[in-house]
């Protein structure tokens, strides 16, 4: 069974709240949405820096996603969703299939409090167009199929891509339903950057289908483990593998019991099949980040807050919780009513001194472009 969009959005508005609860008050205050006191926030200053990568070369206008994964060198490559060549009035309605649905950009280590301002899109030979890293299979149709590139891992001499295929519905707006298939991995080479789709047991390239989570929204290596994030109606689960065998599906385990704020004592506990039995935290629509914090000693998630014009931050001593009560730290100014907030995450490794000042990008859908946001911490 595959998931829509739309379910997504359904959930979020409609389900009951299955993981920690949601601290209401703005940065600074100590108030909880129903007005009891709550631990006190962690953020001190939210600076907002606008929108990023518009100034380049090759007439990159518009895209989403911005997710990035650090590579040997220090350097990071940044993933992006659909991506507009040109001038456009709305990404609202727009003809996708004209468009790149992935595409990359490096970017050096840097001090982004002025904005990132040293970065290189990836482009086709002749170097004018920006280029689909993640390439469709012969039998998909780009004004059917979409192949959106979301985030990655290194492991030796490959980077492993994870990607979520989706389907359009004919005649509907993408931000307004879709068809998500599932989610695959692709695996490049660290110069290179040619990307080759892998397959699964049963032929497809859909490691998790589109009931399943979108197991890969963030992936983090921590320990002996790597870590992979995934979404099922707008709760956070979680699974893991070893390094080695980031290519063998078999050798996934999930987390079906993890603490919690009512339990917290609980023993995480892992299986070979997936049990929709530990969300971690809700209110997701899809993307995040979740990484560990120097600063604070702590594991730091940072997510969109379902369809609400609101950024959120959650901690917790293991990533595998548990995961505290959502600090909302940023209220994106809002530019049309059609406005449409998401794709929050971190970008971990431009934090500054010491992880007390951390980097957060956002998509506003009437701008179409990731937004930078400085967050210092107290």
């Amino acid at each position: 069974m595959n998931r829509s969009r739309r379910q997504f959005i359904e959930a979020a508005v409609a389900s009951a709240f299955i993981g920690p609860a949601l601290n209401s008050c703005a940065i600074g205050g100590q108030q909880t949405a129903e007005g009891s006191a709550s631990a006190k926030a962690l953020v001190g200053r939210a600076r907002h820096l606008g929108s990023q990568f518009l100034d380049n070369p090759v007439g990159v206008t518009g895209m989403d996603g911005a997710t990035s994964t650090t590579l040997p060198s220090g350097k990071s490559l940044w993933v992006f969703g659909d991506t507009v060549e040109g001038p456009f009035k709305s990404i609202h309605g727009l003809d996708l299939a004209r468009l790149r649905s992935n595409t990359a950009a490096i970017v050096p280590m840097q001090d982004a409090s002025q904005r990132i301002r040293q970065f290189e899109f990836l482009t086709t030979r002749d170097g004018r167009r920006p280029r689909q890293i993640v390439p469709f299979a012969a039998d998909e149709d780009p004004a059917v199929h979409r192949i959106w590139a979301i985030h990655g891992i290194c492991i030796d001499d490959a980077i492993y891509l994870f990607y979520h295929r989706i389907t359009l519905l004919k005649g509907v707006d993408v931000f307004a339903n879709f068809q998500l298939d599932g989610m695959g991995i692709a695996r490049g080479g660290i110069d290179s950057y040619e990307f080759k789709r892998l397959k699964v047991p049963d032929g497809s390239h859909e490691f998790w289908k589109g009931d399943e989570p979108s197991f890969g929204v963030f992936v983090e290596r921590h320990g002996d483990h790597v870590y992979l994030w995934g979404c099922l109606q707008t709760a956070m689960y979680l699974a893991r593998t070893r390094a080695e065998t980031i290519q063998d599906l078999s050798s996934y385990e999930y987390l079906v019991e993890a603490p919690n704020a009512r339990n917290p004592n609980v023993r995480p506990r892992w299986s070979r099949q997936f049990q929709p039995t530990a969300p971690l935290f809700d209110s997701v629509p899809n993307e995040m980040s979740a990484a560990y914090n120097s600063y604070l000693r702590r594991h730091v998630a940072f997510h969109a807050l379902n369809r609400e014009s609101k950024i959120v931050m959650r901690t917790a001593p293991e990533i595998t919780g548990p995961w505290s009560d959502g600090e909302i730290v940023f209220r994106p100014e809002r530019i049309a009513d059609g406005d449409l907030i998401y794709a929050a995450k971190e970008h971990p490794e431009l934090a500054r001194e010491g992880g007390r000042v951390l980097y957060v990008t956002f998509v506003n859908s009437t701008t179409y472009a990731p937004q930078l946001v400085e967050l210092t911490l107290k």
